[in-house]
């Protein structure tokens, strides 16, 4: 066999080696995107869909977050086309400035997104108050945006939103219909001759609302005019509750009634040992809550009322405070021994499938409000003249402060509690973290006021944990 000049073989060799490199160099990739972005509270749970908005242009990302959100920390979660980024998903961020994201590709270059997080509009607060006007403050800054001029207390009667209206009843035995940014009357319809202190709840076209005249209406929630009316045995002072074409509410004649939504008609009523008066039902998975003078605290099947379980307290009677059901726990205050007045109520918290008593709380002080959960606190108002806040799960106190609520119930938006101190002729807005004051509107011809109805910009309506409307 001939050999090759040697020099040729190297020349040879160092050629394939040249192309055996050339042909394993693959171009590195160059992308370097943010595909999706969310952002959760500081807890991991998620914003609901409704509550916030967002704009994204470019390498620029906007979230627009309901007033009052706390901003430090936010939990972002996002995906990237490319091999790193810094921050990182699932890293807590303090989000009261903007964040940059650097996202790095497989070749080196690297590519910036800001995200800015903002409030959006301040909610608007609607309440009644004794000195017969209803209420519209601006949720940021405690200011005035109109009050309107009933002919008699709007206190009882919580106001309720739907179909761009304000419905609430009133002492002087009038539903009204108020337009919520102008402040006008819509309608306005005398149905009482001894007054109102059912909430006015809206569902599907029509306004349901009890009376001291012992009757329930059926009002066209356009025109106020009368579809139907329930006569019971008695003053029907709690709110109503509407789910699946049936109205549920109870009577100080010691009954619960289920009614036919359409035409009034009655489907099943359960008999309880003494008057609902302002208990009005929690309806959750099926199930009613409601609580009556003879101490006990019922969970009733809704669709035919029979009896799941009862709580006894002993002797201090439910009757005033509305059931608020939330992550499988039931919160239900206590008001007095009804004849003596010589024992005071306490906050309770209940197993919402077996009736057990988990915890009580706020002890020996008498609660004729209703409570609000949110963000795993439970906030209530009780007759020790204070709001409180305390642990959702053990019942621990957190803060409390003295406003003389005088029964209002509080209602807590993200970051803020809104409660009514007429006792201290102020309307208060609270942190609802750490309870420190944030504004207070004087009101210094009223000595009660309603529970509070929120009106967030972004999202749906937020009513008090006395209302039918807050399910």
């Amino acid at each position: 066999m001939t050999q090759l000049p040697r020099l040729l073989q190297i020349l040879i060799f160092s050629f394939m080696i040249a192309s055996c490199t050339k042909e394993a160099e693959i171009p590195k990739n160059s992308d370097k995107e943010i595909i999706t972005f969310v952002i959760k509270k500081a807890d991991g749970t998620e914003f609901s869909p409704t509550d916030y908005l967002v704009n994204w242009s470019g390498k620029n990302i906007e979230f627009i977050l309901p007033y009052g959100t706390a901003t430090n920390p936010l939990t972002p979660e996002f995906t990237i086309k490319g091999v790193s980024v810094k921050p990182g998903s699932g890293v807590a961020q303090d989000f009261s400035k903007p964040v940059i994201y650097t996202v790095t590709a497989q070749d080196g270059s690297s590519a910036q997104y800001t995200v800015t997080v903002k409030w959006g509009t301040a909610p608007l607060i609607y309440f009644g108050a004794s000195d017969n006007y209803l209420y519209c403050l601006d949720g940021g800054t405690g200011a005035q945006v109109w009050r309107y001029k009933g002919e008699g207390s709007f206190v009882y009667s919580s106001p309720t939103y739907a179909n761009n209206t304000i419905y609430i009843g009133s002492i002087d035995n009038n539903v009204y219909a108020i337009d919520p940014k102008g402040g006008y009357t819509k309608w306005m319809r005398k149905i009482a001759t001894t007054g109102i202190e059912s909430d006015a709840v809206y569902a599907d076209g029509t306004v349901y609302v009890g009376t001291n005249d012992d009757m329930l209406y059926a009002l066209d929630g356009n025109t106020g005019s009368t579809k139907w009316t329930y006569l019971t045995g008695a003053n029907i002072s709690s709110s109503p509750t509407i789910e699946n074409g049936v109205v549920y509410f109870g009577s100080s004649d010691g009954y619960f009634y289920a009614l036919k939504a359409t035409d009034g008609s009655l489907k099943w009523k359960f008999l309880t040992g003494g008057m609902i008066n302002q208990s009005g039902a929690a309806l959750v998975n099926g199930v009613l809550y409601f609580g009556s003078r003879d101490a006990n605290l019922y969970a009733v099947n809704a669709s035919d009322g029979s009896l799941k379980w009862k709580y006894s307290t002993g002797d201090i009677s439910l009757e005033q405070s509305s059931p608020t059901v939330s992550n499988g726990i039931v919160y239900i205050g206590g008001w007095y021994n009804v004849g003596a007045f010589t024992k005071k109520g306490s906050l309770y918290a209940l197993n919402a499938l077996t009736g057990q008593l988990l915890w009580k709380a706020v002890e020996n002080t008498g609660i004729s409000s209703s409570p609000f959960v949110s963000n795993g606190f439970v906030y209530i108002t009780a007759d020790d003249l204070k709001i409180h806040a305390l642990n959702a799960v053990s019942g621990t106190p957190l803060w409390s402060k003295e406003i003389l609520p005088n029964s209002a119930s509080p209602v807590v938006v993200f970051n803020r509690v809104f409660v009514g101190g007429g006792g201290s002729r102020n309307f208060y807005c609270f942190d609802a973290l750490t309870g420190s004051e944030i504004w207070r509107f004087p009101l210094p011809d009223a000595l009660n006021t309603s529970s509070a109805l929120i009106l967030p910009a972004i999202g749906g309506p937020v009513h008090p944990g006395d209302s039918g409307a807050n399910q």
